[in-house]
């Protein structure tokens, strides 16, 4: 007796012919909603390679990496912020108040150990207060930091009396400025911090919650999420990148002054954006904050070899910061209606 297929069958048989394709179209999805970034940095590559040969030797691409590794991870706390729909302009003066107490701690021979976990303790503690100030009393996370920023620079002032801090121990200086295998170390961490922030965003409840929080703060709140918890805990963690990507900042310099990455902020800003951080909330990419990042390094070091001047690096940077806000309004106009599963890695 011939059985003929029922409309259920047909429709999962289709089902399981599709699905090794999904997997494949899933695995791939991160790389192909990058494709502008890549093809942007291969672009750079391109131009400044004619320009200079010296732009593509290994010293001068460890240089680009190093430089672009303090600021991804700005920009992967920052990413964490902007998914919920806020915005964080203190964590460069954050940077700074962790490495200068970090910095204070080891010239007093705190063992390095107890220095590291103070830093990131400040950098937690400063990142809960910008979450509760924005989420206990409404204020808009915008003007909530821009306090916080002038606060947290003063701070690291008077953590030494405006002095900078010199004579850092040889073994901060190994275990942060040092390398792993031949690789620095302030690029392992990157990449470590990378896998991480990705498997947090995309398969952990404090990613989920994050996304439908910043997709809808009120459907969220209905759905029994505590908003200000995680709202909070994202700024935290993005006080906590700050300080260790002060950390490894000032290993690299080799002191400590209490101005050091304060200049990071817009940077890192526009390298979250740049990698599909929707400023209004609920997208994120921490792959694509990463690559924002390496190429507003690859910019800021192209131009420097061909003896463009500062000021415009900084007209060069400020126009990137622009193009990436265009083209966050510009999605946020044409794009369908979302749902809260927009994040992506």
């Amino acid at each position: 007796m011939t059985t003929v297929p029922t409309a259920k069958t047909a429709q999962q048989a289709t089902a399981d012919r599709a699905a090794p394709n999904s997997r494949i179209t899933s695995l791939l999805a991160p790389i192909l909603r990058q494709r502008g970034l890549l093809l942007a940095i291969i672009l750079l590559v391109v131009i400044f390679s004619v320009q200079t040969p010296v732009f593509l030797s290994s010293n001068n691409v460890v240089n680009i990496l190093l430089q672009g590794s303090v600021t991804a991870l700005l920009a992967i706390g920052q990413m964490f912020v902007i998914i919920t729909s806020g915005i964080d302009l203190s964590i460069g003066s954050t940077l700074a108040l962790g490495a200068m107490i970090t910095g204070m701690l080891l010239v007093a021979d705190v063992p390095l150990p107890l220095a590291i976990l103070a830093g990131l303790a400040v950098g937690a503690a400063v990142g809960t207060l910008n979450g509760f100030l924005a989420t206990k009393f409404g204020i808009t996370p915008f003007i909530v930091t821009l306090g916080t920023m002038s606060m947290f620079a003063g701070l690291a002032f008077l953590t030494t009396d405006g002095k900078i801090l010199y004579s850092l121990p040889q073994s901060y200086l190994d275990a942060f400025a040092g390398r792993i295998a031949g690789i620095p170390v302030a690029v392992v961490v990157l990449a470590v911090v990378t896998i991480i922030s990705m498997i947090v965003l995309k398969y952990t409840k404090f990613g989920e919650y994050i996304v439908a929080i910043g997709g809808n703060q009120e459907v969220a709140r209905l759905a029994g999420i505590k908003v200000s918890l995680y709202v909070t805990a994202a700024y935290a963690v993005a006080g906590m990148l700050a300080v260790l990507g002060g950390m490894l900042l000032v290993a690299r310099l080799g002191s400590a002054d209490p101005v050091v990455g304060t200049d990071l902020m817009l940077p890192a800003i526009a390298a979250a954006v740049m990698g599909g951080a929707a400023l209004r909330g609920g997208e994120g990419s921490v792959g694509g904050a990463v690559l924002g990042a390496m190429l507003i390094a690859a910019l800021q070091n192209g131009l420097t070899l061909i003896n463009v001047q500062a000021y415009y690096q900084q007209l060069a940077l400020g126009a990137i910061i622009l193009v990436a806000l265009i083209l966050d309004r510009v999605q946020r106009r044409t794009k369908k209606p979302r749902t809260t599963e927009k994040a992506v890695i």
